[in-house]
């Protein structure tokens, strides 16, 4: 089921079907080098689309697959996630995309499209992006696409830059 349709990317559930794509992003230790979370195994990346298809059913929204429009190809993950932070729930956006779709726009593309998702289908009023300052790459992205800087803080141990973009 797609979430979201761009000029060049499908954006829609992410299924068991997707592991062994996923995996080129998940398990990828340069993709992971700026996530929390670490390089998936097998097995992890199985919990993560199990845990993807809960957050839907849960709350409407949670990680997505993107795939290319044309060609079909796998692209990456994006997602809106929620979090506390600073004592105060955020709902805050990311990606992860294959090494080999890196420098295509396509994180610039998805992002603008789930922003719209989120004011227009999910009704959010703010979607915050929180950041490794040296991630200048997802600095860049969230840039180019009416984030503002909000403060530094720490999340789950990390020093983190949070923006926010109201829609």
């Amino acid at each position: 089921m797609n979430i979201v349709e761009t000029e060049r990317l499908s954006i829609r559930e992410i299924t068991k079907e997707d592991a062994q794509a996923l995996a080129s992003v998940l398990a990828d230790p340069i993709v992971m080098k700026y996530s929390t979370v670490g390089v998936h195994s097998k097995a992890q990346i199985m919990n993560y689309i199990g845990n993807c298809q809960q957050q839907y059913e849960l709350h409407g929204y949670g990680h997505w697959a993107i795939y290319n429009s044309l060609s079909g190809e796998f692209v990456g993950v994006c997602g809106l996630n929620k979090h506390d932070l600073d004592a105060i729930d955020v709902i805050h956006i990311n990606y992860r995309l294959a090494a080999n779709q890196q420098g295509k726009g396509y994180a610039v593309e998805s992002t603008l499209g789930l922003l719209g998702f989120a004011k227009n289908s999910l009704k959010i009023d703010v979607v915050y992006a929180l950041i490794e300052p040296e991630n200048t790459s997802s600095v860049n992205v969230v840039n180019r696409t009416g984030f503002e800087f909000v403060k530094s803080s720490l999340f789950r141990g990390f020093k983190i830059d949070v923006y926010h973009v109201v829609l």
